[in-house]
């Protein structure tokens, strides 16, 4: 009797144990970066605001600090950072602070508004923008979506939409005028952080996705800015000022998709053909046109033991004469010329895209050093020659964590694999702070890696009022199993017994 006791309890208990499966919190999968991940944790938990910013401009220094601190919190929550630390609560409870009475968090800046720029600068502010930023941060850091800050954020987002939008402060800056405000504009920045905020709290937003949908497109996202005197040359951007829709949205997109929302399939076919086209990978090719220049000659040169050899040498005539060249590794470029060199349309292209673009001259100081550092021809006046350093194709975009990491997202979203993401990954991997370029690189690059890693999925909020986590249920389902198949056990053993 106690024999068929003890298999009938066994038998019970592989049976129950299959049925009810313990949850077990499953490893990391995909690309290991723990050690990188920390770094950047670090790198942008202890990263201020500084003249580096979206504007350039100091008078938004509020708003941009503001912005900041929402976006370390998403970035450190979803890369596993401890959401109970100090350094943690500090930030969430600065972020708190910033609330007004309306419900509202500070503006930031979103720069969607469509009008040309001409010799004009302009910058859009949204507090709808900053207000859907804060719930969603709030909501990363584990707050609770009924707390009175997210039940007013959400309350100031529904009074303030626009039909079925939301819009920014236009504001314009002119040297004898100085800053002041121009309209109200609907926003594709903003509608996208609000909508990704109601959405999150499971507000319907139908409507207001099917406006922001029909937006999504690279007529508005990208092509404006890539015909702009300002900004065509940059494309994705190598530093922070006037950044294009496609940069700012990003984020809210993430979100978005996991309401299972995401822009329309060309966009993304689109934004992903353009990042490919533009990475520095692969071969690329110089090709040199200079104005009022008839001759001049342009030299190879290579390092070797006995210093700089010349390999190859080229003649070119014409006032935009252009010569094709495919660079080798570790090779320069002299050009000599008996007039001072005035590059009009050179630069290392692949295909028809321009790697090295051209800087307008007095756009070089605005700027800074830093950018001409990183390949921009360097073109004396009052002297006839110039080197040009041959591309470093090292994965990365504009040689920027920044950039990179905005690419990285993009392409994420689209859904692409291949050598090419993780010669991107190792990039921002062995990137230094310098690489950062700007105040807000290092937490973009920690979503990146966090999305790539697989942390920002296994890391998503899971408050303990509301969701137990997986490893409580293990804590109460075990033995409830082990209970049941011993009750039942003993239950048919007796039954047996007595037959």
């Amino acid at each position: 009797m106690i024999r068929k006791l003890l298999i009938s309890f066994f038998i019970l208990f592989i049976t129950s144990s299959m049925l009810f499966p313990s949850q077990r919190v499953s490893a990391l999968t995909g690309r290991e970066s723990e050690y990188y991940i920390n770094e950047y944790q670090l790198r942008t938990l202890n990263h201020a605001w500084n003249t580096g910013s979206v504007s350039g401009w100091g008078g938004f220094r509020e708003n941009e600090t503001f912005y900041l601190a929402c976006l370390k919190i998403i970035a450190l929550a979803r890369s596993g950072y401890p959401r109970n630390s100090t350094e943690f609560r500090q930030l969430v409870g600065w972020i708190k602070s910033k609330q007004s009475e309306d419900g509202s968090f500070p503006a930031i800046i979103t720069n969607d508004y469509p009008q040309p720029d001409s010799e004009w600068f302009y910058w859009e502010t949204s507090k709808a923008a900053g207000t859907g930023l804060a719930v969603l941060a709030l909501l990363e850091a584990g707050e609770n979506p009924d707390s009175k800050e997210i039940e007013k954020a959400a309350q100031f987002l529904l009074k303030n939409e626009s039909e079925n939008h939301w819009t920014g402060t236009v504001h314009m800056f002119w040297e004898k005028m100085g800053l002041h405000k121009l309209n109200e504009s609907p926003s594709i920045v903003a509608t996208t952080y609000a909508v990704a905020a109601l959405s999150r709290l499971d507000y319907n937003v139908s409507r207001e996705w099917e406006w922001l949908e029909e937006r999504l497109t690279p007529e508005r996202l990208v092509n404006p800015y890539l015909d702009n005197f300002f900004t065509r040359f940059i494309f994705p951007m190598p530093y922070c000022d006037l950044r294009a829709p496609y940069e700012s949205i990003v984020l809210p997109l993430l979100f978005l998709r996991e309401e299972n929302m995401t822009p329309p399939k060309e966009t993304l076919e689109f934004m992903a053909s353009l990042f490919k086209r533009t990475q520095y990978v692969g071969n690329a090719t110089l090709r040199l046109s200079f104005k009022g220049v008839t001759n001049y000659t342009v030299e190879e040169m290579v390092h070797t033991i006995n210093g700089w050899e010349t390999v190859e040498t080229w003649k070119g005539t014409g006032r935009r004469a252009e010569i094709n060249v495919s660079p080798s590794l570790g090779s320069k470029f002299l050009i000599r010329s008996e007039k001072s060199l005035f590059d009009n349309e050179s630069g290392f292209f692949k295909g028809r895209m321009r790697l090295y673009p051209e800087l307008p001259r007095n756009y070089i100081l605005f700027v800074g050093t830093g950018y001409t550092e990183r390949g921009v021809f360097q073109f004396k006046d009052g002297e006839n020659y110039a080197v040009i350093e041959e591309p470093h194709l090292d994965g990365s975009w504009n040689h920027d964590v920044y950039s990179t990491a905005i690419a990285l997202i993009w392409l994420h979203l689209a859904g692409e694999k291949g050598e090419n993401i993780d010669d991107a990954l190792r990039f921002l991997e062995l990137a230094t702070p310098k690489e950062a370029m700007t105040f807000d690189g290092d937490a973009y690059a920690l979503i990146a890696l966090s999305l790539y890693s697989e942390r920002w999925e296994s890391n998503k909020p899971r408050p303990v009022e509301e969701k137990p986590s997986p490893s409580s249920k293990v804590s109460w389902k075990l033995p409830a199993v082990f209970a049941i198949g011993l009750l039942i056990g003993v239950l048919i053993g007796a039954k047996m017994g007595r037959k």
